[in-house]
């Protein structure tokens, strides 16, 4: 016999005398293009059991007050619904945590001391890992090869994802243990760098190259996956992120966050997309596991729940794998390429769809996006494609006939305007795509709901500096790309909240301050809604409310 928790009927939590932005909006009042809602300026929100049971003035609240409430006076502090990240890899940010972090390198010899110090550290024979190199910050704008890390770290094998995590840099010893010669054939759907001489320089080109390294990588325990869910769970709790789509996860990883959640390690709403990519497998092994599954787009509760399938269909502009209708500025022998031929992509979307599953795919480059509205579009074929809710994943420079069937389709994206901020791609790009990269408004004026995130570890997943982004559209340098694509604070907000809760078809439950909804939110220090621009990114969080509890504390 099961009993209630909490059974006594008045609120577990009341949070009063705050400016209360409730975000209370409906997904088609948002692509109509609404975007006022109530916003209470000395409101309250009352907690129980996980969920809201009331929004009022504070003057109203006290008819929900026990003997076993706690009240929380926020003192004319602001609430916001908790924050959503609708793309990001928050176990491989977890993982991050313990490897090598290269992000702000300014110099190749910056890497390289880096690594010397580690290697110092680090028993001969283990592998050295880190990420987030970027050669665009670098004065020389050169790519590293493994001859550099071979002068400071000739005992180790070494691999280093850069910023992207589209391309890696390994050493000789790396090379050796994975057995690529000069006479290793490109994997489908990557490429592995050569020098002129025909040896292989390191440098690997997709996941499909990397993966031929990464197979010989001892692979982390459940005990290291569940620690490093947790680590990055802390972190989010102290940026007001309380929800994530975490992509590119293999079953080990899956199986991880069952091990986090039954030992009360979840700190986070996850929703996991399982990972089909040539790197872990032929599209006919994926395709066979499609047919395998039992349990689809849904499954599992409002803490941990399998999101959908995440497809990666191309590169990125850095690596000119990015592909693209028109060839490179800087390089006009290519137009990138796809990971797989249109054929074999319509297949895996085709498949997923009818089996139940929804479909995010990583398209930047506005060819693969076309190839993968082919694929939407077959899908509609057989069931509507609407109910799905398939997405894009980045999409920062769609043609303008893309928009009215990303529309019909009911196809959203997940933008990271962070991206655009940090990794310096707009200065390589023709100059009407880089005023065109993440072009936020345009998909809000079209009716196309464009979800907050970040791609972390690519970028850090700061929501309050994702927001900045997509309000100023300036670069690291204080460029300013695109002013007409600029949004306004208010659906900064948005994208981050009730359009992220439309990726996971949460939308109903999470992402405003609504009674019913699950009882997550975050307390900040100033207004950045109506404040000043420039301080957006300065918000900091004074409280994280996760299912009704109080998870992080300044």
């Amino acid at each position: 016999m099961s009993t209630l928790r909490n059974w006594y009927p008045e609120a577990d939590l009341i949070l009063k005398n705050g400016k209360i932005y409730t975000v209370a909006l409906t997904i088609d009042e948002i692509k109509q293009g609404k975007t006022s809602f109530p916003i209470l300026e000395n409101g309250a929100v009352a907690v129980k059991n996980g969920k809201i049971i009331g929004v009022s003035e504070s003057q109203n609240v006290d008819e929900f007050k026990g003997k076993n409430t706690k009240v929380v006076d926020l003192e004319g502090n602001v609430v916001i619904p908790g924050l959503m990240d609708s793309h990001m890899h928050a176990t491989f940010t977890g993982i991050n945590l313990l490897n090598l972090d290269l992000r702000g390198t300014k110099s190749l010899d910056e890497l390289l001391d880096k690594l010397k110090t580690r290697a110092a550290t680090t028993k001969k024979g283990q592998w050295i890992q880190g990420q987030c190199w970027n050669e665009l910050d670098w004065d020389d704008k050169r790519l590293p090869t493994r001859e550099d890390l071979d002068k400071v770290a000739p005992d180790h094998p070494v691999f280093l994802m850069r910023l992207c995590y589209h391309v890696a840099v390994v050493n000789s010893k790396a090379l050796e243990l994975a057995e690529i010669t000069q006479n290793t054939v490109d994997p489908e759907g990557g490429r592995i760098g050569h020098f002129e001489n025909g040896e292989p320089d390191g440098l690997l080109y997709e996941n499909a190259a990397m993966g031929l390294v990464q197979s010989v990588i001892p692979p982390l325990t459940t005990d290291q996956l569940v620690n490093a869910q947790e680590a990055v769970g802390k972190e989010f709790n102290k940026s007001g992120v309380t929800s994530v789509i975490d992509a590119n996860l293999g079953f080990d990883h899956m199986r991880a966050y069952q091990e986090t959640y039954k030992r009360g390690k979840l700190r986070y709403r996850a929703g996991m997309m399982y990972y089909l990519d040539t790197a872990t497998g032929s599209v006919s092994q994926h395709l066979r596991r499609l047919d395998e599954g039992v349990c689809i787009t849904g499954f599992g509760d409002s803490m941990l729940k399998l999101n959908g399938i995440k497809i990666t269909l191309d590169g990125v502009p850095g690596a000119k794998t990015a592909c693209m209708r028109k060839p490179y500025k800087e390089d006009p022998s290519t137009c990138g390429f796809t990971t797989v031929p249109e054929e074999d992509l319509i297949q895996m979307v085709t498949k997923s769809h009818k089996y139940g599953w929804q479909v995010g795919i990583h398209t930047i480059g506005d060819k693969a996006a076309d190839v993968a509205l082919a694929g939407f579009t077959e899908a509609d074929k057989i069931s509507p494609a609407q109910e799905r809710r398939h997405y894009l994943i980045h999409h920062p420079f769609p043609a303008p006939d893309q928009l009215e069937p990303m529309k019909k389709l009911n196809v959203g994206v997940a933008v990271q305007p962070t991206i655009m901020h940090l990794l310096g791609e707009s200065a390589i790009l023709h100059e009407e795509m880089a005023h065109q990269n993440v072009p936020c408004k345009t998909y809000f004026d079209n009716g196309i709901i464009a979800g907050g995130s970040s791609d972390a570890p690519v970028v850090p997943f700061d929501p309050f500096l994702g927001m900045w982004a997509a309000v100023t559209r300036l670069d690291s340098n204080g460029a300013l790309w695109g002013p007409r694509e600029r949004v306004t604070p208010t659906q900064a907000l948005i994208m981050w909240t009730k359009n992220s809760a439309f990726f996971s078809h949460e939308d109903d439950i999470k992402g405003s301050i609504q009674v019913g909804n699950l009882a997550d939110m975050v307390v900040v220090d100033r207004d950045f809604v109506t404040g000043p621009v420039d301080e957006i990114r300065d918000t900091k969080v004074l409280m994280t409310i996760l299912d009704g509890k109080i998870v992080y504390q300044s």
